[in-house]
């Protein structure tokens, strides 16, 4: 019988493989040092005999030992369905010179302060925020271990990382009047002509006015002043 386990594998069918074990390791059946060696395991794979053995242990219903490549539709690296949806939807600003993780970093922190993000929410699985942002699902991982350190997150076996602590100062109720009075503001600026390099100019400016007025008048030496100058 003919087998095909002599074949090279491409680049593609490396990534292929790396997104599915992606996806295992995002629902609890890896661990972290079990998903780094089997993705090196894969990127370093020169046939397909050598990827065969990356998937024997896992349970993938259906699921071919190599991954078949697309034929131009759509579909979720993994095969498998999206999951339940998740309240954030990450975006990639390849203008900001901030690396790739951390933006997903930030936009977790930020989703927290603003309160669209709540302990027990759960963040989107690896593999779907790889199909939708076409990045490396190390980069994902590199994230969720980021957010994880941070004390930020948890990952559930089986499940996936999920929020378990909270940076929110503000009830969301305040927070909406807050920003529709914010965007006000941002109304009011553009009508007077200000792009939005000259807002954040001018929010910056205002924002270390506020914070150096709030922390109250020093001295030379750097002590909180009481009023009266010292006497040379």
């Amino acid at each position: 019988m003919y087998s095909d386990q002599h074949l090279r594998v491409s680049d593609a069918e490396r990534e292929a493989v790396s997104d599915r074990l992606a996806g295992h390791f995002a629902d609890g059946r890896l661990d972290q040092a079990e998903f780094d060696d089997r993705v090196g395991r894969a990127m370093s794979a020169r046939t397909r005999a050598d990827l065969s053995g990356l998937f024997a242990d896992l349970s993938e219903t259906g699921a071919p030992a190599v991954p078949e490549l697309p034929g131009g539709g759509g579909g979720t690296p993994g095969g498998g369905p999206r999951g339940p949806g998740s309240p954030i939807e990450f975006r990639l600003d390849a203008a900001s010179g901030v690396p790739t993780y951390l933006q997903l970093v930030h936009q977790v922190e930020h989703a927290l302060r603003l309160g669209y993000l709540k302990l027990g929410d759960q963040l989107p699985k690896v593999r779907d925020v790889v199909a939708s942002l076409a990045i490396n699902p190390n980069t994902v991982l590199k994230a969720y271990k980021e957010l994880e350190t941070k004390g930020l997150t948890a990952g559930r076996p089986g499940q996936g990382t999920f929020i378990q602590a909270t940076l929110s100062q503000v009830a969301l109720p305040e927070l909406t009047a807050l920003r529709r009075s914010l965007s006000g503001w941002l109304t009011t600026a553009d009508g007077a002509g200000l792009d939005e390099d000259g807002m954040v100019a001018l929010f910056t400016s205002a924002l270390r006015d506020f914070h150096e007025r709030r922390s109250g008048p020093r001295t030379r030496g750097g002590a909180a002043g009481d009023g009266t100058e010292g006497v040379a």
